[in-house]
């Protein structure tokens, strides 16, 4: 790793820097790639994970910055390498993202939920591809981009993907995932688990849309072809309750769970009072 000068500046929000014993793999995966011309930030005791990110940010010098979640492990030794060659090539390129695979060790459950749940992996792919798949995760932008679209927003509690993506695509940029890269991603172990998460990311969603309605952006699976934005409160209602139907006739009773404890949270959100939820999520 480079502290002097370095090209790349990996910012890691952790807010007690361990994350049941992560923290301490993620980084012996970071001293295995292939590229080590960086510096590393990991940013402890500040939430939400926007402010942290912007405060990790604050302390980088180098030129393209490389954004980590500290549940997350590296699948091999070239992810810093490819993550930052895209932007070598197309100038057109904003974020590059990588592929989402289940841990090796992943339980039955999690491999059932993996096969249910929108967004719980994403494939490998052989080329760059555009997708909304590119998430904090692990993402890298440009610096100057990153500044320049006014970095991360310090007070939402859910939603920062797919407002940082919606900014860098208003920018004129293309959100990507890069190709033979992938990182892998937990799933909660069991039922209780999914439930309990599921349920505290509808408070934050449904204190987003409460708060900042104009930051409720959607969130699609895979490709995009044609990126909406924004939907309607109401539409967004029959969506919810058509997949919750779909899922129960369809015996996809872990999707099912999901959506129920996601609704049930998200309306819960609504009524609640802001400090209750902030309380509740962060």
């Amino acid at each position: 790793m480079s502290s002097e000068n370095p090209k790349v500046s990996v910012v890691i929000p952790s807010f007690d820097g361990y994350r049941g014993g992560n923290v301490p793999k993620l980084l012996e995966d970071l001293k295995g790639q292939t590229f080590q011309d960086f510096e590393l930030h990991i940013v402890k005791g500040v939430r939400p994970n926007g402010r942290a990110r912007n405060e990790g940010v604050k302390l980088s010098k180098g030129r393209v910055l490389v954004f980590i979640d500290d549940d997350v492990r590296l699948g091999h030794n070239r992810v810093i390498e490819n993550l930052i060659k895209p932007f070598e090539e197309d100038e057109a390129i904003g974020i590059a993202g990588t592929s989402r695979l289940l841990p090796t060790d992943a339980n039955w459950f999690q491999k059932a939920s993996a096969r249910q749940l929108g967004r719980a992996i994403f494939p490998t792919v052989d080329r760059i591809v555009d997708s909304d798949m590119a998430t904090h995760d692990c993402l890298s932008m440009p610096k100057d981009l990153y500044e320049g679209i006014g970095g991360e927003h310090d007070e939402l509690v859910r939603g920062t993907d797919p407002d940082l993506r919606y900014r860098v695509r208003k920018a004129g940029l293309r959100v990507v995932i890069v190709p033979n890269t992938w990182i892998y991603h937990p799933l909660p172990k069991t039922l209780s688990k999914l439930i309990r998460k599921n349920f505290r990311n509808g408070i934050g969603a449904g204190w987003v849309f409460k708060n900042y309605p104009h930051l409720a952006y959607e969130a699609p699976d895979a490709k995009v072809a044609e990126f909406a934005p924004k939907r309607s409160f109401p539409y967004r209602v029959v969506r919810a309750l058509w997949r919750l139907i779909l899922a129960l006739i369809t015996f996809k009773f872990i999707r099912f769970a999901s959506s129920l404890s996601y609704i049930s949270g998200y309306f819960w959100g609504l009524v609640k009072k802001s400090e209750d939820i902030e309380k509740m999520v962060l």
